[in-house]
């Protein structure tokens, strides 16, 4: 019998609503929800191929241990036994530290597992947990920690609102758009300059967000920061600081401003690129606008300084009256009342700072290489793949080799499950209970304030199971209770053996996520079962946090962190070695048909010349190299080099070249397309260690790298 069933996509802060049409526990189409009440009937074409990954011929349904260099199936009773066994004698040997776990953003979106896998560290005693975040946006952690006195307070753009949009290193046209849930980016974009206002993309590349609307500023890959100085400077210079907030709700302006008088405008147009007379009429137009917000993202967040720059984004955005205020940015409300509970920790390498409880992943290989107390050995990857999304793949794959236990958990068989010495299959998330993302639910970065919960779509196939459960599972098998609570683990344990009796049909996640709603005063499973395609609650006021919820904390905004402006204040050697330097910087692009590493194991988004990632390259830079479309290139940094085909492409300026990521499958026999395809793995080129991440942020440097490329030769 089919049935039409209403959920919502995980791949990205769009959450998009999806109606799943299910026959006998198959997928017989997918099609946007028009009912939702945000997406109203948009979704992505990722979104709208989920059944294509969820009934691939290639998805893991039962676990996997290696035996003899080879993956061979085994029983659950085996790999939870086995697994468990290895654990405690690693743990009773080495202690809880020695134990590590790697979370990948597909799981990422999960809050009941994400709860688990903590409770899970926090049993066995250790602190090591590596996420993808440290790939992409811990920066923004960082800064609104020190700026707001929590990471969770992160601010975004009144997009429907607002009459001019600045935004840097951001193609919501392929990527939607990051810490902040908008279905519809590129029309809502769009419907800034209908209304009469402006949208500046500032890129060193002419986006296809650049091509839709808007006006294009080409800036220098990794001088970022160097513009939001002058920028700064300039709103000082020509009178846009709005004294009374800056007196009332801020604090550090002095240092600020001090700090901004050696930025002038003419000062980083030579490494910017940018014309000073072009950023002035920027800043005059930006504090002329009844509303304007300064936004950055992933381009801006992998490069050298990207919490220096968002830093700069916040203050200028606090200091010119646009924090909090309609058409400006603001601190969206979250659903859900979730504590912050994070404590300063540090790593055993170098004393690098955690972020929000995260070890950068830049340092993992370390972790598992350095001999001494908390060398982390054994290591559990929950739905990620570092060996292609970390920086140094290479020696990330060295260190996995040298780890005592690695479990890999995840749909697939994946380049990283190559080192893994068991493969448990987990969900997918149309067969699991969930809530919107963590971003969405517990930080509230949504212009329009919605929830959404949904029972599962589908059954899990085979003998997949939730990753909640096998943490769990293995945790109790261990005798290593979860949260080192041996209480919560008897009821937990207890908990799936009621389940499915008589007035005991919910298992542990949609009874978590009930009590949460219920704490939180938004509801409980019966009320939303009632509203399938989610619900809108009261909007967000501007004014709502300056006024009313930042002094219930007792906090003012600090303008001047410490660590920032002593990092700020080295910033001139970084400077003048731009200057004079002329060479090319490799910058990341996304992909209509890819998403990170995962999406390249489907026929469709990887037939004809999307079977390989390319060296985009502009004609210029082309010509002096000598190189011709389609010809092979060997782009080389940090002693690594790739080779990918060449691909001409003015919209690049001068001097910027790109190699996507994410490619590099043909040592994952696992994935049976993919395998097939070309390309390679261009985060080989980026550098690990705590010497090469930046320092309060954790962040690995995926763009902005100098380059050099030549003709690929024929050996």
């Amino acid at each position: 019998m089919t049935d039409t069933k209403y959920t919502f996509c995980r791949i990205c802060e769009a959450t998009c609503g999806l109606a799943v049409e299910v026959d006998n526990n198959t997928i017989n189409n997918i099609q946007p929800d028009t009912s939702h009440p945000v997406s109203k009937g948009y979704a992505c074409v990722k979104g709208l191929s989920l059944a294509k990954f969820v009934n691939s011929p290639d998805r893991i349904t039962q676990p996997l241990k290696r035996i003899d260099g080879q993956l061979q199936p085994i029983t659950w009773d085996q790999a939870i036994s086995e697994i468990a066994g290895k654990l405690k004698a690693i743990h009773q040997q080495h202690g809880g530290p020695s134990i590590g776990l790697y979370v990948g953003n597909p799981i990422g979106f999960n809050l009941w597992t994400n709860t688990i896998t903590t409770g899970f560290l926090k049993g066995v005693g250790s602190d090591k947990l590596f996420t993808a975040g440290t790939q992409d946006c811990t920066n923004k952690f960082a800064t609104a920690d020190r700026i707001y006195g929590s990471y969770m307070r992160q601010t975004f753009p009144d997009i429907d609102h607002t009459n001019m949009l600045i935004a840097l290193g951001s193609n919501p046209v392929i990527s939607k758009m990051s810490f902040i849930h908008l279905p519809h980016p590129a029309d809502r974009i769009q419907a800034i300059e209908q209304r009469g206002g402006k949208v500046v993309w500032v890129n060193p590349r002419k986006t296809e967000s650049a091509k839709r609307c808007g006006e294009h500023l080409a800036i220098r890959p990794n001088t970022d920061v160097f513009f939001m100085l002058s920028f700064l400077h300039e709103v000082i210079a020509q009178g846009g600081v709005d004294k009374a907030r800056v007196k009332q709700f801020t604090e550090g302006f002095d240092q600020l401003a001090l700090l901004a008088e050696h930025w002038s405008a003419e000062k980083t147009a030579p490494v910017t690129r940018i014309p000073a007379d072009t950023l002035k009429q920027l800043v005059k137009d930006y504090l002329a606008a009844d509303g304007a917000a300064i936004y950055s993202s992933t381009g801006v967040n992998q490069g050298s300084f990207g919490t220096l720059t968002v830093w700069l984004q916040e203050a200028i955005n606090a200091i010119t009256g646009n924090l909090d205020k309609r058409g400006g940015t603001l601190m969206g409300k979250p659903p859900l009342d979730l504590p912050d509970t994070t404590e300063p920790q540090y790593s055993r390498i170098n004393n690098t700072p955690y972020i929000s409880g995260i070890i950068p992943a830049g340092i993992m290989a370390d972790e598992i290489l350095e001999p001494g107390e908390g060398q982390v050995r054994a290591l559990f990857v929950n739905a990620g793949n570092p060996i292609l999304s970390c920086a140094n793949s290479q020696r990330q794959a060295d260190a996995f080799k040298q780890l005592e236990l690695m479990v890999s958990i995840d749909l697939f068989r994946n380049e990283t499950s190559e080192y893994a010495d068991y493969v448990l299959p987990g969900l997918h998330f149309l067969e699991r209970a969930d809530i919107p993302f963590y971003f969405l639910s517990g930080m509230g970065v949504t212009p329009d304030r919605f929830f959404h919960y949904t029972d599962p779509v589908l059954a899990p196939p085979g003998e997949a199971r939730n990753e909640a459960l096998i943490f769990r599972q293995i945790a109790s098998a261990a005798g290593l209770p979860l949260f080192d609570s041996k209480w919560l683990q008897f009821a937990l344990d207890a908990g799936e053996k009621l389940s499915g009796l008589p007035g005991c049909k919910e298992n542990a996640e949609p009874r978590f996520y009930s009590l949460l709603g219920r704490q939180s005063g938004i509801g409980n499973l019966k009320k939303w079962r009632q509203k399938p395609h989610g619900e809108l609650l009261e909007a967000n006021q501007p004014g709502d946090y300056l006024n009313k919820r930042m002094q219930e904390h007792n906090h003012r905004i600090q303008l001047a962190p410490k660590e920032f402006i002593e990092r700020a204040q080295g910033l001139q050697v970084f400077f003048d070695k731009e200057k004079n330097s002329q060479g090319l910087r490799l910058i990341s692009k996304r992909e209509r048909f890819s998403h990170n590493s995962w999406t390249h194991n489907l026929k469709n988004f990887v037939k004809g010349s999307r079977n390989t990632n390319y060296l985009y390259i502009h004609p210029q830079d082309a010509q002096q190299l000598n190189l011709q479309e389609g010809q092979l290139a060997e782009v080389s940094a940090n002693e690594a080099s790739i080779v990918v085909p060449v691909k001409i492409d003015s919209d690049f300026s001068p001097g910027t070249v790109s190699v996507p990521h994410g490619w590099g499958h043909q040592e994952a026999p696992g994935l049976s397309i993919a395998q097939k395809t070309q390309g390679a793995n261009v985060n080989i080129l980026a550098s690990d260690g705590p010497n090469a991440i930046e320092p309060v942020s954790g962040m690995s440097q995926l763009t902005g790298i100098p380059v050099a490329i030549r003709a690929a030769t024929s050996d």
